[in-house]
This record gives structure tokens, C-alpha cells and sequence, in this order.
């Protein structure tokens, strides 16, 4: 596994955590979403049906207020513009486009992955100011392991969701989803010796570097509460938004394959996640013509609580006894608190039509770097 010895072949000390890193880094532990590509990940609480879904809740909002403007109902801020006519059901589509770098630590090998997903889903309002939907998701990332290799993760899941305005401009979001995907890796697998001697070292590959394939699936079971307020001043809003999101993710155990000795087979793997989202959000509309611009930001701080440092489990592939010998190794431990900021531009078209774009940077983070993009469309039937 890359240990150096002295000459009478005793392990030098310090070596055992950064050489069964070396050896075990690459597989990709449970792939998530609109997630970070490890299981737990690093997204923000609040991505429910898409990352979109924080525009798409205020355009509802804001089309909600304009049509009780329209029908006789105070509504300070609303911007005086006829909308035409606005059903209670609408369908929306939003399609989001992820980049992440995470960087190699003392546990896991670095990476790179895009990815892309699509949400596609109805809703319907009711009289009393609630609201529920049900939306489809399917996506895909994809990306390469700085030790060597690649992975591809692909599926998608449904969300029930709902939101209650107890009071004017006051909201209540909730959301809960099953996600299954399937996990495609390929990573390198060799073993290195290193001999040292008084005067140099004897460094060599037995077996030779190979490719390592494997597949499994992935299951995710989420849920998160969102709720804001805001407050006018003057054209502006301006208000605190607070979510708390809970997710169990499963990998099944899966057993690589490849034309070395070197390949391994993966027990279950279970993680639960559990954060708090804090922030606020300032908005101003605007008219163009016939269209409501509402330029948004977002700054949110999220904390993680439940995730924890996890030991993974495997044995040797070719090791078919009853009771084989396991190697058990470290996870990189999550990062507790960052930042994400989010700009984005709502606009309210007549006729029911309105959409949304936004960008988004995670800052702060130990090991990842983030940004995605995002855009949608919302059609009232």
C-alpha cells in the first residue's frame, strides 16, 4: 500500500493514514444531488425540488400579490400592472447547471464535477393561501478524481411540497423527496513499496496501476422547512428567511471489478445530515414595460449538526473466505459552517407566464468550492 521501510523491512512510523488514503481514495461514497458528490455533501438547506426553488417560491409570492391588487385587496409595494388572467393551477420547469472543486485532504482524494438537473413539476393554490405541488427530478454529474479516474452519477426522484402565507407577506415552504441514483466509478488501484537505504530509496509498483470499475445505487430520503418575513422600505423588501433540512442518504455494498488483484468490495453505507439555514434576503421591483423585474439577494449561513466523521469498510474482492480480512478507513469530516450567496432577477410577465435566473457562490467552505446557475419558467393553466 506505498509503505516505506527501513532496510531490515520495518515500517517507518506516520505512515498508515496518508498511505490507506492513497490506496482506498476515488470511490465516490454515496452521490447527491444537486449535492456534493459525497454522501452528506456540502449544498445549502433549502434545495428541495431545485435549487431554483427559492426564486420559483417568490415569484409565486410576488404574482400572488399583484393578483390581489387586481381584485380590489391592499397590498403595499405591489407594482400597479395588469397581469391578465391568473389560474389557481401553474406548471413549472427549472434546469440547474452545478460546478464543484473539492480539494485532496488527508483523507480523500481531490475532484471535479459538473452536472446538470431539471425539475419538472404542477402546483395548485387555494383560496386560503396554500399552496401544494408535486415535482419530478432527474440529473446527472460527472467528474474526475485528482488520484486518477472518473465517476457518473445519474437518477432523479419526486418531492411533495406545499406553502402557507399565515399573514401578509409572511411564508411557511415545506418540502419532502425520495431520490434513487445510480453510480458509476472508476478509479486507479495499484500497491507501491518503497525501500529505503543509508544512501537513497528503491521506490516500485507490484501490481502495475489498473483501473478499478464499479456500480451501485444510492438512495436519498429528505425533508426541510423554510420560512421568511419581509419588511418594506419604501420600493425595497427586506427580510430574515430561516430553513432547517434533514437527509439519510444509503449507498448499497458493491464489489469493483478489473484486471488487477488490488480491487475491493464495499459495505452499506449510511449518513444522515441535518442543518439550519440562516440568512436574508432584499429585494426591489422594477417595471419594463409590461414586465415586473425583482432583482433579489440572498446571503445565508448554514451549519451543520448531525453529520459525522464516518469510518468505511471493505475487504479484498479475491478474498472469498467466510471471515475475510477487512480494512476499515476514514471519511474526510464535514465542514460545520460557510456561506452561500445568491443573486439572482424574478420577472413577472401578463398572461400567467413569469421565470427566473440566478447564480449562486458557496464561500467559506474547508475544502469545496461551488457555483451553480440556474433558470426556470412558470406558466399559470
Amino acid at each position: 500500500m506505498g509503505f516505506a521501510r527501513d532496510p531490515s523491512q520495518a515500517l517507518l512510523p506516520g505512515q498508515a493514514g496518508p498511505n490507506l488514503f492513497k490506496f482506498c481514495s476515488g470511490p465516490i461514497q454515496v452521490a447527491g444531488p444537486s449535492t456534493s458528490s459525497t454522501l452528506g455533501g456540502a449544498a445549502a438547506a433549502g434545495e428541495g425540488r431545485g435549487e431554483g426553488a427559492e426564486e420559483d417560491s417568490a415569484l409565486r409570492r410576488r404574482r400572488d400579490r399583484l393578483h390581489h391588487k387586481e381584485n380590489g385587496e391592499p397590498d403595499s409595494g405591489s407594482t400597479d400592472v395588469n397581469l391578465g388572467n391568473l389560474g389557481l393551477a401553474s406548471a413549472f420547469l427549472s434546469l440547474d447547471y452545478l460546478h464543484e472543486r473539492q480539494k485532496t485532504t488527508q483523507y480523500e482524494a481531490g475532484r471535479r464535477l459538473h452536472g446538470a438537473d431539471a425539475t419538472l413539476g404542477a402546483d395548485y393554490r387555494f383560496a386560503s393561501g396554500g399552496l401544494a405541488g408535486l415535482a419530478l427530478k432527474y440529473g446527472n454529474l460527472s467528474g474526475d478524481i485528482d488520484s486518477g479516474g472518473h465517476f457518473d452519477v445519474k437518477g432523479g426522484g419526486i418531492w411533495a411540497y406545499g406553502s402557507w402565507s399565515p399573514r401578509e407577506r409572511m411564508f411557511v415552504d415545506f418540502a419532502a423527496g425520495f431520490d434513487l441514483r445510480q453510480v458509476h466509478t472508476e478509479r486507479i488501484v495499484s500497491r507501491q513499496t518503497s525501500i529505503v537505504f543509508p544512501r537513497g530509496s528503491n521506490t516500485f509498483f507490484d501490481p502495475e496501476p489498473a483501473l478499478a470499475f464499479s456500480d451501485t445505487n444510492s438512495r436519498e430520503a429528505s425533508a426541510e422547512l423554510r420560512a421568511g418575513h419581509d419588511f418594506l422600505y419604501s420600493a425595497l423588501s427586506i427580510g430574515p428567511r430561516a430553513a432547517v433540512a434533514v437527509k439519510r442518504a444509503k449507498l448499497d455494498p458493491y464489489t469493483e471489478s478489473g484486471n488487477t488483484p488490488m480491487t475491493l468490495a464495499f459495505e452499506e453505507q449510511t449518513a444522515i445530515s441535518l442543518r439550519s439555514m440562516l440568512g436574508v434576503q432584499a429585494s426591489r421591483p422594477c417595471i419594463a414595460g409590461k414586465v415586473v423585474l425583482v432583482p433579489q439577494l440572498n446571503v445565508d449561513w448554514v451549519h451543520e449538526y448531525r453529520g459525522e466523521q464516518r469510518t468505511l469498510t471493505a475487504h479484498f474482492a479475491e478474498d472469498l473466505r467466510p471471515d475475510p480480512s477487512m480494512l476499515r478507513f476514514l471519511n474526510e469530516p464535514p465542514d460545520r459552517d460557510w456561506a452561500v450567496i445568491r443573486v439572482s432577477t424574478v420577472a413577472v410577465f401578463v398572461h400567467g407566464v413569469s421565470g427566473f435566473v440566478a447564480l449562486e457562490d458557496m464561500v467559506g467552505h474547508a475544502y469545496i468550492k461551488r457555483y451553480r446557475a440556474s433558470i426556470g419558467l412558470r406558466v399559470e393553466l
